[in-house]
């Protein structure tokens, strides 16, 4: 059995955090998010979770090793 994860699907997975991005900072929808009452913070909450997602699927991943 391999440990190590095929690069495909680490691609994958960061093709898709990187279409979160698009959608959460550079679409329609951050109007919807920029006027609401949200905390002034909410954007940083966003980024947050988006770099802290990308380390998870990091350090889960161990990287791309090819």
């Amino acid at each position: 059995m391999r440990d190590e994860p095929s690069s495909g699907r680490g691609r994958d997975i960061v093709a898709i955090l990187a279409l979160l991005g698009l959608f959460l900072f550079a679409s329609p929808f951050t109007g919807w998010w920029a006027q609401a009452a949200f905390p002034w913070y909410f954007p940083f909450v966003l980024w947050g979770l988006l770099i802290a997602l990308v380390a998870i699927t990091q350090i889960l991943g161990h990287g791309f090793e090819d």
